[in-house]
């Protein structure tokens, strides 16, 4: 470096190096991976239509008027993958995890195990999101899960933040207390994750409550033990309906959710909407009521222009600059890589290339 440090500084930059090889001293930013692009899959069905060809990303192809192959399950696109993350100053995918029925085995998802296979790993790190509808699996079998997590978590490429915890993100939170048994249980379980990572030389991993109300969050990290909220994912809830509405109507919300995590006291990681559209899942109502259980099904919002979406992102990291007290983890999580039939993606696309990743480097360069 050619200038002096001060020591402000230097305090920021412990443990909070990215991946990618960016400036040490902004937040780590990642992204949501949801991996289920193989053969045969019913997202792969949900894109088929003309109507959603501008979401078909690099790795598909059209196959007909109404139909498309889109195959993300070889290494070589996970390579391209990674290439593509780390060149846009990407530091980590937070991996949508479910456990294997052995647990002797790589995870059932061949996202995360493509990426522990790549020569190229350590260019963009990895986090899990442990989905609280169907991770957690039997809980005879939870010491053992606990085990295999903090073996990821001793990874090179496992993202830590705040020095050396672990980065943990927790979905569908408000199913724990019931698959444990209590809420004494669920802290527990938690509390065993923390243990066996300490015992393998790390830090406390750090538990992060996806949400979708801030308050009700609030309460789960004070009863459960929980040490930040978040979100998967994100809408406007000051307008609902089946309608559509413009990108910064998303953005807005974003905001609008930080804010109100910060009124709780809590400490936040922003989410960062690149979009919202699940209109290609419409097509089969059954399965949308299991998926979503809400009507109206809306509102859904025009996709974002790349300096659009760099915006919101650099809205995110100004935030975190301007409230320091309560983003101690410093980091920031964009919705999503790769959820292109509910609307939110920056994974390459056949239609507008890599102009998103583009627009993001311009932010993270800085």
């Amino acid at each position: 470096m050619t200038r002096r440090l001060t020591r402000a500084v230097v305090v920021c930059l412990v443990g909070v190096f990215p991946a990618s090889g960016w400036t040490a001293a902004r937040p780590v930013v990642g992204a949501v991976r949801w991996d289920a692009w193989t053969a045969g899959s019913e997202w792969e069905r949900n894109l088929g239509p003309a109507q959603w060809r501008a979401r078909l990303p690099f790795y598909g192809r059209e196959t007909g008027p109404d139909a498309v192959e889109i195959r993300a399950d070889t290494q070589a696109v996970m390579d391209q993958e990674i290439a593509y993350a780390s060149a846009a100053g990407l530091d980590y995918w937070a991996y949508c995890f479910y456990l294997p029925t052995d647990l002797t085995q790589e995870p059932d998802e061949y996202g995360l195990r493509l990426h522990l296979a790549s020569a190229h790993k350590t260019d963009v790190h990895f986090c899990v999101i442990l989905m609280g509808q169907a991770w957690w699996g039997p809980v005879a079998e939870y010491g053992r899960a606990a085990e295999r997590l903090a073996r990821y978590f001793a990874d090179p490429a496992y993202q830590k933040v705040e020095g050396n915890r672990p980065l943990v993100y927790v979905y569908y939170t408000e199913n724990l207390a019931t698959h444990f048994g209590g809420e004494p249980q669920a802290r527990a379980a938690l509390d065993l994750i923390r243990r066996k990572a300490v015992e393998a030389g790390l830090g406390p991993p750090l538990f992060v409550a996806q949400v979708w109300h801030a308050d009700e969050g609030a309460k789960l990290v004070d009863r459960l033990g929980f040490d930040a909220l978040s979100a998967y994912a994100m809408v406007d809830l000051a307008h609902w309906g089946d309608q559509e509405y413009p990108y910064s109507n998303l953005a807005a919300g974003d905001l609008a959710f930080w804010d109100s995590c910060r009124a709780t006291g809590k400490q936040v990681i922003p989410l960062v909407s690149a979009g919202w559209d699940n209109r290609p899942r419409w097509r089969d109502p059954k399965r949308y009521e299991e998926l979503y259980k809400s009507k109206p099904r809306g509102p859904w919002y025009v996709q974002p222009t790349p300096a659009e979406l760099a915006a919101n992102l650099r809205s995110a990291l100004d935030w975190i600059k301007a409230n320091p007290d309560c983003s101690r983890p410093n980091a920031v999580l964009i919705y999503a890589w790769n959820e292109s039939d509910e609307g939110g993606w920056l994974v390459p696309t056949q239609a507008e290339g890599k102009a998103r990743l583009d627009a993001l480097a311009e932010v993270l360069r800085r």
